[in-house]
């Protein structure tokens, strides 16, 4: 862990984790079309991990919250919600709006002459995924983009973060800041037991699952932790040096923090199984509920860079494609629809989807240009801009000689 006087406290290994989980949603979202057919269903530990998926969109609201919290917590005092607001819409909502007209384009284009289309639905629709409010209220609605959700629930979190950060860094202790995670906790609980004591109805399953302010206690969750760990090292000693006796216990945390991340990540493995049972409750438990504290441990594990573990996750090539993977997560549908629709009504290639090597080049080529996309276009046009305001501000206020 580094601490960089502007630019907050940023972990390494987080970004490495953030690819994992990127790529096992994407994985989860082709599996779920009809995807890795050739394989057969084996090995079946691969087909466990990318159908449940493992690593789900919990994992990405507690990381946005950590990192966000870790990043503007010196700057405080001086945060503004608006220019944070401003700069996250023109990063992410050009792709949203590209990738929700695609994907009506293509909802009209596999329709055509073969079945009527409710244009109304359609147009409310574009008009739900485009104004962020699909996740509040799904129903009626055609999914076209189904992965916009998270945007949509991830704007109303990024609406209320500067209340939250400014009152998630007023927490003195680190007693208060777990009692405070413990709570935030509650509501996601609440929330599996009423869809629980209505029946489960598949018709409410997405509303469920993707209901915003529900989404915001995950991201409060992540903040929290970001607030405890920032506590944690305000309250511990700096050594002089490394002794022998320092070095040992160092090694020894090393290794716990490998031995904890492997634990949870087999008690997340397990507990996959119990979306192959009968009962809907246990699964949408399962799957909303109990991997929260699990990905709340490996977080904090990956967090405090001790370990091997900690230390591939912090390899530069996978940090920088994580710090991408958001990019991949928006467009990976509707640009799979796009060259199967191709393969099959051009070419008369039915089986893209099938082929593992498909897809391996298709991942190669998603992840490619998401992260030629952020560091050599977005990044480069972004310092010219910065540059560009300098000159302005220097030939407006000319330095005295």
């Amino acid at each position: 862990m580094q601490k960089i006087a502007e630019k907050g406290l940023y972990f390494n290994g987080l970004d490495g984790l953030r690819l994992i989980a990127s790529v096992n949603i994407v994985l989860f979202h082709f599996q779920g079309s009809g995807a890795f057919y050739d394989m057969g269903g084996s090995p079946g530990w691969f087909f466990r991990l990318i159908k449940g998926p493992a690593f789900h969109a919990s994992l990405f609201f507690i990381l946005g919250g950590f990192i966000f919290a870790a990043k503007f917590a010196p700057k405080i005092s001086t945060f503004k919600s608006w220019p944070f607001l401003k700069k996250r819409f023109s990063e992410l909502y050009p792709l949203h709006l590209i990738t929700t007209l695609i994907m009506a384009s293509l909802f009209v284009i596999r329709r055509w002459g073969a079945e009527s289309i409710d244009w109304s639905k359609l147009g409310g629709s574009i008009f739900m995924h485009l104004s962020f409010l699909w996740s509040l209220w799904p129903f009626g609605t055609h999914a076209l983009n189904r992965p916009s959700w998270a945007l949509s629930a991830m704007f109303f979190c990024y609406l209320l973060f500067g209340p939250m950060l400014k009152w998630a860094f007023s927490i003195k202790t680190k007693r208060m800041t777990m009692m405070y995670m413990v709570l935030f906790f509650a509501p996601i609980a609440v929330w599996g037991y009423i869809y629980s004591a209505i029946g489960t109805p598949s018709e409410y399953y997405h509303f469920f699952h993707t209901f915003a302010p529900i989404r915001l206690f995950e991201f409060g969750i992540g903040m929290l932790l970001a607030r405890f760990l920032i506590l944690q090292k305000e309250t511990k000693k700096s050594a002089a040096g490394l002794s022998a006796i320092n070095n040992k216990i160092y090694c020894l945390k090393a290794l716990c923090c490998d031995l904890t991340i492997a634990l949870c990540v087999y008690l997340v493995f397990s507990n996959l199984s119990l979306q192959y049972k009968g009962d809907p409750t246990l699964r949408f438990f399962s799957y909303h509920l109990f991997m929260v504290p699990l990905y709340i441990i490996i977080l904090y594990a990956v967090a405090i860079e001790k370990g091997i573990i900690a230390r591939i996750l912090s390899f530069p090539a996978l940090r920088k494609i994580g710090r991408t993977s958001f990019y991949p997560y928006l467009i990976h549908i509707p640009l799979m629809s796009i060259v199967t629709l191709y393969c099959e009504r051009v070419l008369g290639y039915r089986k893209f989807l099938h082929s593992p090597l498909n897809i391996l080049i298709f991942m190669l080529i998603l992840y490619g240009c998401s992260y030629l996309y952020v560091y050599a276009l977005r990044n480069k046009l972004r310092q010219r801009k910065m540059e560009a305001e300098a000159i302005r501000t220097v030939s407006v206020f000319p330095q005295k000689s």
